[in-house]
């Protein structure tokens, strides 16, 4: 005896009671009794010490659990630690207290600990006596759960006896090798089930038989109960003390049986230490549990958890385990409330049903959590914390309810070889579909086929009487259970033996696919078919009772409809190669008396694979007919025989032609090579396979082949959905092939026949054609639009060119801008190749301004390299500004962007027949304008006073204006529509004439002279139209070359350039009276700011202030100058670059910078010369005027601001010119002492490669959000949320994404991830790069979130955050998560958005991420009287409440890249009018922008409701469509 430790260990009794014990102190002990002592006494004392609750506790927080047990385990193993000194301390520990509950009707009997040990001897020295001449006996237990049956059982673990509990679900056969195998000489019987399964086999067995009951028939050698017990008068020499120290704990001590199916059952054995070492690991994995638990079971003992976990689990806690009288639910009910349990262990049915007593009593949609608790607590006796759903599945949605209301469920996985358990979810840590992580003490490995392996103390070491099993390699046991596993947490697959590969090869997990219908209203059972096979089937029995449709009456389609739905709903979750592709509804249930299922109620998949093969086989017959000729296959549909009434028998193709036995009409396809004469087309093919089910959902293809449709008949304009068929094309000599005209059908069902005909008429030249397909872009194309583009594509090429160009006039509307100018580019070229002496001529007229905008961007972007395009593009060009001349005429509200366009090619360096043509087109422009405009009146009449009145009279003078100027001015007002014009121009398209204006209505004043140029100002006050300012510049002095070509750099500069308007924007010119006007801009000069507020730059005080607004003003000044510079390409300069020719914004989130007058522009005499004028009259200057105008700019910020005027790749090219001209001496000089280097250069070209362009308004932005942190520091993660969302705002941050694509990330990585870790920062930076190099869209970036969210453990504000730059639409308040679902072999990123309804109730918005969640929705839809069915090309978006119950959603049909189309959108009764429609598709609209989507149609329902969303109609689209902006 170790005296010394044995006060350690008595002093750590003591300290519990104190909560002065720690882990640190615990080990200690721990290692030091290891190394110390092997004096049983002492080390039983200490694991005495190991079983306490809080000790469990203490090493579970201490993360010392694997550690800890370890050194348990051995102290086992070296003291012979086993269930009878467990039993026997705890007596002594426990004493009196009730180790069982024992309920007879409503009676409650209780058994001590000290009275349990004291039978257990008792019943172990009768056990003694049964040994014959010196044999040890073999018990077996063949019996229900009660207290006899364990007291044998714990009699034989404690002293040594081998024993085996019998399952009685076991068959006559079972039993009978059961007996013989394990050798059993004693078998203890009790209950009526126990005593059929003997007398059906006692005749083949001489074994003796005890009864534990009285009250049972019995055959063969029968002792009764208290016979037995006297035995103990027989044993000779049992000594308690001697006995116990004999037990072997390596010997096999236990053999428990697996049920079987059809082979014998396996024995699998168990010695003392499997048994012992498990307990404590599973009071590590519950280190909450103790002796103040009580235990409710029901749970067989001849099963593991039965036996191990509830009854040696409670006794090892020191707890209670209560006997339930019955495992019947309502037999259990009463039990809850006679035993008050604390913890009870179920299988998934039991759970199920607690639920929906709950649901029959509440409303769970909207009862109070507390309420639901009260509730939950008198049905399961007031005390229940802890639950174990154990051997099957349960919805995830119950695991979270009951753990949210008070009972922390827990799931979990084992087996009887592990003992139990192998994984367990770890307390109030559950995750959907796991089955939790591993127990202590145990090591999981997965193998390369997906196989769970395991390998520990308590995983048994075999089966009984097999010498060899390969179930056990290397040292670990092989599960059989195919297991994924994420984050350690593990989630089951299926078992090993029913995986199969298809006939490709490809590995499928049924079970895994099956569980997926579990939870579908209309599925009672479900079988995977697909074994060897192409594809996957499956075989459905309907629960008719649950359905949402009325089986008896329902039309059989309607049926198929249903069923169709729910398997495409799982598809969408599944890999391509799982996909289900058909499925039979079944007349009758599997069923365990035909062989079908096992005793657990799983399937014999070969068993049911043989009795339905009847049923299977033709779900893989093929679906068509396959005609040969030769190596050449064609398929036509079984479908498609149907609808035109022929007989799969009696198609024929002889190589020539297809025919009909019995019919005159044969359709030619011949086939030679890649080509084949399919009616009256010829098509190229890239296989030997024609399938002509799949030719027909192309239309594209055949329209216009008139053979082909005689044949096949209507049916072929019956489509609901076109799909491409990639393998096949029409070929080109259909163009120039001679086919014969037609004639119109008698009457049009559908658009497609229209278009059958309108294309047969283009391609035999008919010019009838135009009208018709006007007439179909112009009506309802609903969603068809696809198929006409497609079609025109395959027919482009029209020989005759005004074909190529009528076809395209007639389609404009349907087309993009930029596909627009590319085909109408394509038709100019062959037009000037064929016919080179015909004017080009194209109706502009149907054209909008996404085509005009295509036209000029066109333009813009064939500038930089109009001197090496070849003479087919300079024609094109000279073409496009013609274009674009008529549109701003037809379109008087676009006139300045044509205008603009056509001015920048007669200023810049282009070839002579570009400039004419560039001129011609803007004075045909002009004059168009003009002569729409129109010229006001001359007099009108005052609507008062039914006066006359003139301009004259309208006009008042300020005593500044000169009367030279006076009357320059009213004759000009007065013979012209100089302010008509103006004010249309300048002022958001008003049209204002004299009658508009009262009397006296235009105050005009001299704002002063500068440039050789009298500047007026022009105040219009309108009786209803409002007040319009206005400026009129007077020539008096410049040459009118000078002056023409100021007014043209001025068109350029402002607003209809489309691009930044850097000047006021241009109104008109009247050269005959040598004026121009232009807009009226408030504000002062950079300079007159600076003066006014001199004093202030001074005070030292203000310096941060100054220091933030001076970089704002360099900044944009620089860019405004560099814009100039860069819309004349780098020719012309303002010199000198001063704050004098500025009004900037004073905010540094505005933008707006204007230069007041281009009158200073010279020819840039280098690049460098033009940059050294930007630092030194613009920055240098400046601040020697304001020296409290610290020196915050250099360099850098000139280079940034570079790349932003002109662009990233235009500027990283004028750098590199600077770079060379500073290799000349003289000016490397002198650039270097002003700091401008060859190495600053390259070293700023590096950070942008690698870190991304960091504009003005991240980087002022950034610099708002620190300070604002400052001021903040305890800011919550709302309010920065907030503030971020704020200033993204106000700096227009997204506007940036199409240049600078790493604009969002970067701002997140300067402010809310500045401090983060630097894997998340790397990440960031990759992602800034493959923006940059465009393998990254900055508007998708779901992927690459993703991975982080999978690679990188981050903190909740890292998450936070990490939501918000996904997607940037969410408010600061709003709760959002970023959830990873498995869809097949992908992993999408899915938004989860927290919204409040009119109720003050939480609500959840996101998509499906469980197949039964679609499932629901597809019941919501039937109760509300709506047919939903469901295709591939759906979508859903779902509304929650906060008990994951379904309250809406919406669902909608992906048509073409951009469009989309909401079929329905529904929400439960109770919660209509709650405004939860309204957020959802608000939530709706915002995800859909994100993915680019521009267009949303919907069908005639719910107008009103519909309206109020922005929905309009459009007969384009045949229904209401909303517009994204």
């Amino acid at each position: 005896m170790n005296t010394s430790i044995q006060k350690r260990i008595i002093k750590c009794l003591d300290d519990i009671q104190t909560e002065n014990l720690t882990a640190e102190v615990l080990v200690d002990l721990m290692d030091d009794c290891l190394d110390q002592t092997d004096d049983k006494e002492t080390i039983h004392l200490l694991l005495d010490l190991a079983h306490f609750q809080p000790v469990a506790e203490i090493m579970s927080k201490a993360d010392l659990v694997e550690e800890w047990l370890e050194k348990i385990i051995q102290l086992i193993e070296n003291s012979q630690f086993h269930v009878g000194y467990l039993l026997k301390q705890r007596a002594k520990r426990y004493n009196k207290k009730a180790v069982f509950n024992l309920i007879n009707g409503n009676e409650l009997e209780t058994l001590s600990y000290e009275t349990l040990w004291i039978r257990v001897q008792n019943t172990a020295e009768a056990l003694s006596a049964l040994g014959k001449n010196g044999e040890t006996p073999v018990i077996g237990l063949l019996t229900h759960n009660q207290l006899n049956g364990v007291l044998v059982d714990l009699a034989c673990l404690s002293f040594g006896y081998r024993n085996i509990p019998i399952p009685l679900n076991a068959t006559a056969e079972h039993l009978s090798f059961i007996l013989d195998q394990a050798k059993i000489t004693h078998l203890f019987i009790g209950g009526k089930t126990g005593f059929r399964l003997w007398n059906d086999v006692h005749q083949n067995h001489n074994i003796t038989i005890i009864a534990l009951n009285n009250s049972d028939p019995k055959h063969g050698k029968v002792l009764d109960w208290d016979t037995f017990l006297d035995k103990r008068d027989q044993s000779q020499d049992f000594n308690l003390d001697q006995k116990m120290a004999s037990v072997s704990m390596t010997d096999v001590q236990s053999i428990m049986y697996t049920s079987g199916t059809t082979a014998n059952p396996k024995g699998i054995i168990f010695n003392q230490i499997n048994i012992i070492s498990k307990r404590f690991a599973r009071g590590l994995a519950l280190p909450e549990i103790g002796p103040n638990d009580t235990f409710l079971c029901y749970l067989p003992l001849f099963h593991t958890f039965g036996r191990y976990f509830e009854l040696l689990g409670s006794i090892h806690w020191g707890a209670t385990y209560s006997f339930a009288e019955s495992p019947a639910f309502n037999s259990l009910l009463k039990d809850f409330h006679l035993v008050n349990p604390t913890v009870f262990i179920s299988i998934p049915k039991r759970w199920v049903q607690l639920y929906e007593m709950l649901e029959q009593d509440l409303d769970l949609d909207v009862t109070e959590d507390a309420l639901i608790q009260t509730t939950l607590n008198e049905i399961t006796g007031g005390k229940l914390k802890w639950g174990l759903s154990a051997a099957g599945f349960l919805d995830p949605d119950l695991f979270n309810f009951f753990q949210s209301h008070g009972i922390n469920l827990l799931s979990g996985y084992g087996m009887t070889e592990a003992t139990g358990g192998i994984t367990m979810t770890p307390p109030n840590d559950y995750i959907i579909d796991s089955v939790g992580t591993a127990l202590p003490g145990i090591k999981l490995r997965i193998a390369e086929d997906g196989e769970l392996c395991i390998n520990g103390t308590y995983i048994t070491e075999g089966y009984y009487d097999e010498n060899k099993s390969d179930v056990f390699k290397d040292g670990w046991f092989h599960t059989g259970d195919i297991f994924e596993e994420r984050d350690g947490h593990y989630f089951i697959v299926d078992r090993k033996k029913d995986i199969y590969k298809n006939s490709r090869g490809q590995t499928i997990a049924p079970q895994k696919i099956e569980n997926l219908f579990q939870d579908f209203d209309s599925v009672k059972s479900i079988f995977l078919v697909g074994d060897g096979r192409e594809f996957n089937t499956v075989l459905i029995f309907p629960d008719k009772e649950n359905a949402s449709i009325e089986f008896d009456s329902a039309d059989d389609q309607v049926i198929r409809d249903l069923y169709s739905s729910m398997i495409l709903s799982v598809n969408s979750f599944l890999s391509s190669f799982e996909r289900i592709v058909n499925f039979v509804i079944i007349n009758r249930d599997f069923s365990a008396e035909k062989g079908e299922l096992t005793p657990k109620g799983s399937f014999k998949r070969k068993n049911i694979l043989e009795n339905f093969s009847d049923i299977i086989e033709p779900l893989y017959e093929k679906n068509y007919v396959a005609l040969h000729a030769g190596a050449k296959e064609i398929l036509i549909p079984n479908w498609l025989l149907r609808e035109i009434g022929v007989l799969r028998s009696n198609v024929r193709w002889d190589g020539q032609k297809i025919s009909v036995m019995g019919k005159p009409d044969s359709l030619i396809l011949s086939w030679v090579e890649s080509k084949i004469q399919l009616g009256d087309f010829t098509y190229s093919i890239e296989t030997d396979i024609l399938d002509i089910g799949s030719f027909i959902q192309s239309p594209a293809l055949w329209l216009g082949n008139f053979a082909f449709t005689e044949f096949f008949g209507h049916v072929t304009f019956r489509l609901k959905e076109p799909e491409s068929y990639t393998s096949i094309k029409v070929d080109e000599s259909v163009l120039v092939s001679k086919l014969k005209p037609v004639d119109p059908f008698d009457s049009y069902e559908n658009i497609l026949q229209n278009l059958h005909f309108a294309i047969r008429q283009y391609l035999c030249h008919d010019t009838s054609c135009f009208k018709l397909l006007t007439d179909i872009v112009d009506g309802k194309l609903e969603n068809w639009s696809e198929v006409v583009l497609d079609t025109y594509l395959i027919y482009q090429d029209h020989p005759i060119p005004q074909f190529r160009l009528k076809m395209i006039e007639a389609l404009t509307p349907l087309m993009s801008g930029d596909f627009l100018v590319e085909i109408i580019r394509s038709a100019y070229t062959y037009q000037r190749g064929q016919e080179p002496e015909k004017e080009f001529s194209f109706n502009i007229n149907r054209a909008g301004d996404e085509h005009y905008k295509a036209f000029i961007q066109y333009l813009k972007g064939i500038h930089s390299t109009v001197r090496q395009e070849d003479e087919n593009e300079l024609a094109f060009i000279q073409a496009a500004l013609l274009l674009i001349s008529d549109f701003g005429i037809i379109h008087p509200t676009r006139f300045v962007w044509a205008r603009a366009e056509l001015v920048w090619w007669q200023l810049s360096d282009v070839p002579k027949p570009l400039f004419s043509t560039a001129e011609k087109a803007y004075y045909a422009l002009i004059k168009g304008f003009r002569n729409w405009i129109g010229k006001s009146s001359s007099l009108t009449i005052d609507r008062d006073s039914g006066d006359e009145y003139t301009w004259k009279d309208v006009i008042t003078f300020d005593d500044n204006v000169k009367n030279a100027h006076r009357t320059i001015l009213l004759d000009a007002i007065n013979e012209t529509s100089l302010v008509r014009e103006a004010i249309f121009l300048l002022s958001s398209n008003s049209i204002v004439g004299l009658n508009d204006i009262p009397k006296k209505g235009i105050w005009v004043t001299h704002l002063g002279t500068r440039n050789k140029k009298s500047v007026f100002r022009l105040l219009v006050r309108t009786h209803s139209l409002g007040t319009h300012n206005l400026v009129v510049n007077l020539n008096e002095g410049l040459e009118r070359e000078f002056l023409e070509d100021e007014i043209k750099w001025l068109t350029v500069m402002g607003s209809g350039s489309m691009d930044i308007t850097l000047v006021e924007n241009f109104g008109g010119y009247w050269p005959e009276y040598h004026l121009y006007t232009e807009e009226y801009i408030h504000g002062e000069t950079l300079a007159d700011y600076l003066e006014r507020n001199k004093d202030d730059i001074q005070d030292e005080t203000k310096v941060d202030r100054w220091q933030m607004r001076w970089l704002h003003f360099i900044w944009n000044g620089i860019q405004a100058y560099q814009e100039f510079w860069n819309r004349t390409e780098f020719t012309l300069s303002i010199h000198p670059a001063s704050p004098t020719n500025l009004i900037i914004p004073k905010h540094d989130y505005t933008t707006g910078t204007k230069l007041i007058s281009i009158s200073g522009r010279k020819p840039t005499p280098s690049v460098a010369e033009h940059f050294l004028s930007l630092y030194t009259d613009y920055i240098a200057h400046t601040e020697e005027n304001y020296e409290g105008l610290v020196h915050m700019s250099d360099w850098e910020v000139i280079f940034m601001s570079t790349l932003q005027a002109l662009k990233v790749v235009p500027g990283k090219e004028i750098l590199e010119r600077l770079k060379d001209e500073l290799k000349n001496r003289t000016m490397r000089k002198k650039c270097e002492l002003l700091g401008c280097t060859i190495e600053r250069i390259d070293k700023f070209l590096e950070d942008i490669e690698q870190f991304g362009i960091l504009t003005k308004p991240v980087v002022f932005a950034s610099l708002r959000y620190e300070r604002w942190l400052d001021l903040n520091p305890e800011a919550t993660l709302q309010a920065r949320a907030s503030i971020l969302q704020e200033l993204y705002r106000d700096y227009n941050l997204d506007s940036l994404l199409e240049e600078y694509p790493e604009t969002r990330v970067r701002f997140f990585i300067m402010t809310c991830f500045k401090e983060t870790n630097p894997d998340l920062t790397g990440e960031f930076q990759n992602m800034i790069q493959d923006m940059r190099q465009k393998k990254l869209n900055p508007r998708n970036l779901h992927d690459r979130i993703k991975t982080i969210q999978t690679t990188i453990k981050l903190n909740d504000d890292e998450k936070f955050f990490l939501a918000r730059m996904l997607f940037p639409h969410l408010d600061p308040a709003d709760y959002v998560e970023l959830i990873t679902t498995a869809y097949g072999e992908e992993d999408k990123l899915d938004l989860v958005f927290q919204t409040e309804g009119n109720d003050g109730q939480i609500y959840r918005i996101r998509p499906p991420f469980l197949p039964k969640e679609i499932a629901q929705f597809h019941s919501l839809l039937s109760e509300s009287a709506l047919v939903g069915t469901f295709t591939a090309q759906h979508d859903f978006l779902f509304i929650f409440n906060a008990r994951n119950r379904l309250v809406g959603g919406l669902y909608w049909r992906n048509t073409i890249q951009n469009r989309i189309h909401l079929e329905w959108i529904v929400i439960r009764e109770r919660y209509q009018n709650l405004s939860l429609s309204k957020r959802m598709l608000d939530d709706f609209y915002e995800r859909m922008r994100n993915r680019g989507i521009q267009i949303i149609t919907v069908g005639f329902y719910l107008e009103r409701f519909f309206f109020k969303q922005g929905f309009e109609i459009d007969s384009h689209y045949g229904g209401l469509v909303k517009k994204l902006e």
